[in-house]
């Protein structure tokens, strides 16, 4: 991965990151281990100042800030029948609610972070956690449980498995969501609520703590080779940087290859607002071209920023910035 800003602040920068999965089926179930690996971020680059620009940027470090390698997930899933399932061990939460078809993947589709997840849920790094599911049946949703960690392993000062088992660290809580989905041939409808038990100072009274949550609706349409993902999402405006979202994405497949368009913007709560920065906006354009006989591909992409960089959790300088990227992926 390639990115340059015209930002003069920010310096070009180079990026990678790999990742390993293996199955094995046991029982009435599966275990599935997930190993990633990344090098750090440059200091100064691109990735530090718009840090929504990269959706994978550092996604492995060191307590030190140096690039690794991890164990990300390592989970054991029941199947007991009757379309159910409960994975149990170390999880991703954030691969379980507010999924989208075209808008999820920072590999294989968008690379700004707007289009991977919805900027107001407080998602928890890699956790110990389980999820449950029960397919959808006629009229009846698919069903999604996740209950986790509020604390994740980058969530951690010290990145370590051994403070993931401290249960009862300072300032650890639970994190709970869940959501419905209806999903049919064109048409998919996704709603779900979430809340993080860990208190949260408010903005503008320090001496008080509330629980961050909120709810999530995600729209997907599909025709042809047309593709639509609008995502929403409003959080606790008192603790949240974010607190409301939408988010945009039109894809279409062309025999050369696959172009995205995509626009979001989030609202910054009013306690946090600094100046006339009140809300950021994320678009971006890419097309991936196939290599390798499919194998791999090239994905040149173009975005353009406004107050970007900031989650539920951290504010960053604003500015704003035209972002040239361009990404190899090759998978075996």
């Amino acid at each position: 991965m390639v990115q340059h800003a015209d930002d003069s602040r920010a310096e070009s920068e180079v990026t990678a990151s790999a990742d390993l999965f293996a199955t094995l089926a046991m029982g009435s179930g599966e275990w599935l281990l997930y190993v990633e690996a990344s090098t750090a971020p440059r200091a100064q680059g691109v990735s530090e100042f718009f840090p929504t620009a990269n959706g994978d940027a550092g996604s492995v470090l060191t307590n030190n800030g140096d690039g690794g390698v991890q164990i990300s997930e390592f989970n054991y899933t029941i199947r007991p029948g009757g379309g159910k399932s409960l994975m149990l061990g170390l999880i991703d939460p954030s691969a379980w609610l507010d999924r989208g078809r075209i808008a999820n993947d920072e590999n294989q589709h968008f690379l700004n972070g707007s289009f991977v997840n919805n900027a107001t849920i407080e998602f928890p790094d890699y956790t110990l956690g389980m999820v449950y599911r029960t397919e959808a049946r006629g009229p009846r949703p698919e069903v999604t449980v996740v209950i986790a960690g509020s604390d994740g392993i980058a969530d951690l000062p010290d990145r370590s498995y051994q403070d993931l088992l401290d249960f009862n660290g300072e300032g650890r809580g639970i994190f709970l969501g869940s959501g419905a989905s209806w999903l049919f041939d064109r048409l998919s409808l996704r709603i779900g609520a979430w809340v993080r038990t860990d208190e949260h100072e408010v903005a503008d009274r320090p001496e008080e703590e509330e629980n961050n949550f909120g709810v999530y609706g995600v729209f997907g349409w599909q025709s042809g080779p047309h593709a639509i993902n609008v995502r929403t999402g409003f959080a606790n405006s008192d603790v949240s940087v974010a607190g409301n979202f939408l988010g945009v994405a039109y894809q279409r497949t062309y025999q050369f290859g696959l172009l995205g368009i995509g626009a979001a913007r989030t609202a910054i709560s009013s306690g946090y607002r600094t100046g006339d920065r009140d809300s950021a906006f994320d678009s971006e354009v890419y097309l991936r071209i196939p290599i390798l006989g499919g194998a791999g591909h090239v994905t040149p992409s173009i975005q353009y920023v406004e107050v970007p960089g900031f989650d539920a959790t951290e504010i960053v300088p604003s500015s704003t910035a035209l972002i040239a990227s361009i990404r190899l992926h090759y998978s075996f």
